[in-house]
């Protein structure tokens, strides 16, 4: 009976495990979101799934650019502020002007045409959309900065490694120099294939370990369908037209993914790595068609070792690019490191010695390690190879993402897919931290960042490119869930309507009080000019206009109190308007009599400003509090 009773637990245990494993390789239905929670903009939408914003955007380069702007425009501006913030936490809009400059020189005239295209409808979408930063619309410097920093990032090391004629000599007054930071590297990947899975067919995956400020922007699983090549899916940002974490799959099969290893040289001639893996994904069949595009006009900035896999022949390959340099192992051609056959691996270390020559200026200088050692993360990889070789399936994925060092408290997210689920342009994905933990911010994050939040985990889910439902006829209308209050996005749109946006003058001319009863005329003449410019303003400007007076016409007002909407007819005359001078003025009035008189076009801030701390009914979002008689 004991016997019988250890039998039923172990199958109950295994009819419990039984599902899940079955799910990891193939979904049953596909995720199906909710019609009331999807955007659109003609062809494009998007709608959250489990920690992700699902971005459809299709056609011509410019109209899919412009829709990724219009649907993404709040995240987009906070994402600009957030990079302004990162590269200078004291003095952030000086510091993106400074990035600006350098990003326009070195950058902006190294991407193919197309995706330029695709880079200024986003911007100009965006800024249709009411996106700003620092006072001015978003622009396509902007996005292009979006899209390059990872090589602004590695620009110093870059440098630090490209020779400048001085190498080898020894000078008879040497300077102790600091040597700038080391290249961040924070992710993990595998490709298994043939002989190391349980069906040789492919199993492929990534994970990314990235600082926490930014890491909440990075949950845009961007899916885009362009009118010439290949639809293309990516984990991506707001405002990117690249992964910027780097795992990607195409409808031609390719699939694409790279951790970072130490920075190699830079030639300032090259293209733009965020423009080359695009052009790969968006025109590339084959592995050897990608390998090719990633090393013309190669710029050598953000030095990858790449992972590609090739659904339609089960090939996979890993790839070790520098700027001149690299090294390509094929599967086709039985080439392994490290001699775990049917599996690459990377995890930020290079494993190519000519590669890793490139990271320094000359071997006559300092001494340099060119030697491969393997880290904690290589000999887990290795481990986990020897223990599942020949039996690796999709459940590998989830437990390899989820076991240290390879997964940490600072992981935001995991990915991996199959053959099978690749064919469909599937993939399991898990957005926040696998190990389940909130990832919280330090004190030093708190101090530098106001706005910072913890970043949480979700729930594993299968991202797909079915289009969402629609919602039925005469159905309620999508609204957002509005963010919360501390949310990097909100803190970006409350910043942003407290700063006054660029207008053209509405009239001309100071206005100087005669006296007492006059002072309220001298500062509304001004303050009022301020509001008649806005609406005079980009067409952003007058629907938030127009969507604030409409809000003050639906509040009713008591008797006695003054009206919360102003008409410029009745506060300054139509010569005046024009630029003439004031008519002659009436004996002034008492200042009781004079309030109460204009009570429908006075002010409560300019009254304010003008000495007067009596509280009367202010424009609309002002305190308000009727003046006692």
């Amino acid at each position: 009976m004991q016997a019988r009773h250890f039998s039923l637990v172990a199958l109950a245990v295994l009819l419990l495990n039984a599902p899940a494993r079955l799910q990891a390789g193939s979904p049953s239905t596909d995720y199906q979101a909710d019609p009331k929670a999807v955007q659109r903009y003609g062809p494009a939408y998007r709608y959250p799934q489990a920690g992700w914003i699902v971005l459809h955007i299709e056609g011509k380069p410019y109209e899919r650019g412009y829709q990724h702007g219009r649907l993404m425009a709040p995240e987009i501006a906070a994402f600009v502020r957030n990079s302004a913030n990162q590269m200078s936490p004291g003095s952030p809009s000086e510091g993106w002007r400074n990035a600006r400059a350098l990003i326009n020189a070195l950058f902006l005239r190294r991407y193919e045409k197309e995706f330029l295209e695709e880079m200024r409808g986003i911007a100009d979408g965006a800024t249709a959309a009411g996106a700003r930063y620092d006072n001015r619309p978003i622009d396509i410097v902007d996005i292009v900065g979006l899209n390059v920093w990872p090589e602004i990032e590695t620009l110093p090391s870059a440098l630090e490694a490209t020779p400048t004629g001085l190498e080898g000599i020894h000078f008879p007054q040497p300077q102790p120099r600091a040597m700038p930071p080391a290249k961040p590297m924070h992710c993990s990947a595998f490709a298994a294939t043939g002989p190391a899975t349980a069906d040789g067919k492919i199993v492929f995956g990534h994970i990314t370990m990235f600082g926490l400020y930014p890491a909440c922007f990075y949950n845009v699983w961007l899916d885009v369908k362009p009118e010439n090549g290949h639809r293309v899916l990516m984990q991506s940002y707001p405002g990117g037209i690249q992964s910027g974490m780097d795992y990607y799959l195409n409808d031609a099969g390719l699939l694409v993914t790279e951790t970072t290893i130490a920075q190699t040289t830079f030639d300032i001639n090259g293209q733009s790595v965020a423009s080359r893996i695009r052009q790969a994904l968006q025109y590339a069949d084959s592995i050897d068609r990608a390998v090719d595009i990633l090393k013309t006009a190669n710029n050598g900035l953000y030095t990858n070792e790449w992972l590609l896999a090739d659904i339609k022949t089960n090939e996979i390959a890993m790839f070790e690019l520098g700027t001149a340099k690299s090294k390509l192992y094929r599967s086709s051609k039985n080439e392994w490191f490290g001699g775990t056959e049917g599996f690459y691996w990377g995890c930020n270390n290079t494993k190519d010695r000519d590669v890793r020559l490139e990271t320094i200026a000359s071997v006559n200088d300092r001494p340099a390690n060119m030697v491969f050692c393997p880290s904690d993360r290589d000999k887990t990889w290795q481990r986990l190879f020897q223990k599942y070789k020949g039996k690796i399936t999709a459940d590998f994925g989830k437990e390899a993402f989820t076991t240290p060092p390879l997964a940490a408290y600072h992981s935001l997210d995991a990915k991996f897919t199959t053959t099978d689920l690749a064919k469909e342009l599937k993939t399991w994905a898990l957005f926040g931290p696998p190990l389940g933990r909130s990832w919280q911010p330090s004190d030093d994050d708190k101090r530098r960042h106001h706005d910072i939040k913890p970043l949480v985990s979700n729930p594993w889910t299968v991202l797909h490119a079915q289009p969402p439902a629609r919602e039925a006829a005469g159905g309620p209308v999508a609204v957002d869930v509005p963010e919360p209050m501390n949310s990097p996005v909100r803190t970006a749109q409350i910043e942003e309507e407290h700063q006054h946006p660029p207008t053209t003058p509405a009239w001309h001319g100071t206005l100087f009080p005669k006296t007492d009863a006059d002072t309220w005329l001298a500062a509304a003449f001004a303050d009022y000019e301020r509001i008649v410019a806005r609406e005079n303003g980009p067409e952003p400007l007058r629907r938030a206009q127009q969507l604030s007076d409409g809000r003050s016409r639906r509040r009713r007002r008591a008797p006695g109190q003054c009206a919360r909407r102003y008409d410029a007819e009745r506060l300054v005359p139509r010569r005046i308007r024009q630029g003439c001078a004031l008519p002659p003025r009436a004996p002034p009035l008492s200042r009781r009599e004079g309030i109460r008189r204009r009570a429908g076009c006075v002010w409560a801030s300019p009254r304010r400003q003008a000495g007067d701390d009596r509280r009367i009914p202010g424009p609309p979002g002002e305190q308000v509090r009727q003046e006692s008689a």
